[in-house]
């Protein structure tokens, strides 16, 4: 196989950083990192690391190719992203106001939202496998 996709996590400062399901990431061909490197990459953010995602993505279009956003509260209201190119999902869930902030990055964004039923904002580690399907295709070993 060729060189592994690079995949950035950007988790909120209080969290440790460890991957968050790490045999679904042990099934694709990927390089998980928590600091970007300048090289092209796909980018997950959760919670508040996702302003740091949006950030990266706002700033370097060409190299930020996938974004991912799970659980990632709205900005302040006199803030809204601009110049997002990178094909993006949205995943939240249903319970604790997950559609209300779903759809605000949706517009802000351009995003497809993904809800899961029955869930709050801790689902990091339930849908790690679908941020990396999105953010890594076509990278699951053989």
């Amino acid at each position: 196989m060729g060189t592994a996709r690079r995949i950035v996590l950007c988790l909120p400062d209080w969290m440790v950083h460890a991957d968050p399901a790490p045999d679904e990431t042990a099934k694709r061909d990927v390089d998980l990192a928590f600091d970007w490197d300048t090289s092209t990459a796909g980018v997950v953010g959760f919670g508040e690391g996702g302003w740091r995602a949006v950030e990266l993505a706002e700033r370097h279009p060409g190299l930020v190719d996938r974004l991912v956003l799970i659980s990632t509260p709205p900005l302040g209201d006199d803030e809204s992203p601009s110049g997002i190119e990178a094909k993006t999902l949205l995943l939240y869930g249903s319970l604790d106001g997950g559609q209300r902030q779903a759809h605000w990055w949706k517009t802000a964004t351009g995003g497809r939202i993904e809800m899961t039923p029955g869930q709050g904002h801790d689902i990091l580690g339930h849908v790690w496998a679908r941020a990396l399907s999105h953010v890594a295709p076509g990278t699951i070993r053989a």
